[in-house]
């Protein structure tokens, strides 16, 4: 059985359904997919703007995507372009920030996993032994482990 839906490539549920597919049938879109706190944050942060954003889980695959699952971070259709206007804002403002530009140069330096040891996490430059059995930052949670299927938006 595929565990992945065909549409959007989202991870299915136990009975085979997509909550993905699902939201988009309720008039919601897509914005991002990642961890439960920025999604958490960026809801809120739409929130404060007045979009009537929405959050749900995504169903893991592997033990490490039920263990610290990822979200879905929707908005209805007619706000999406509100809500990336205002993401692309508040990203934008990150150039501005050493810390996010020394973030950016460490995510784009890339790290080799299977050279194993100490590295430093392209986050929060958190010094730690990566492993296949442990591939998040113990620090800021970022999981360097084997990637997920891409979101329809994400292809």
């Amino acid at each position: 059985m595929d565990t992945s839906c065909s549409v959007c490539g989202t991870p299915l549920d136990e009975g085979g359904g997509c909550v993905t597919c699902a939201a988009k049938g309720e008039g919601l879109v897509l914005v991002l997919r990642n961890a439960y706190s920025q999604v958490r944050e960026l809801h809120g942060l739409l929130e404060e703007q007045g979009l009537a954003a929405e959050m749900e889980k995504v169903p893991g695959t592997t033990p490490q995507e039920r263990h610290h699952p990822r979200w879905n971070l929707y908005v209805p259709e007619a706000e999406l372009e509100a809500a990336r206007a205002f993401l692309g804002r508040d990203w934008a403002g990150l150039l501005d920030d050493a810390g996010a530009r020394e973030a950016a140069a460490r995510g784009a330096e890339g790290v080799d996993l299977d050279a194993g040891g100490e590295i430093a996490c392209p986050a929060c430059g958190h010094r730690f032994t990566v492993s296949v059995a442990q591939p998040d930052c113990p620090e800021c949670g970022l999981s360097l482990g084997a990637p997920e299927p891409a979101a329809g938006d994400e292809r």
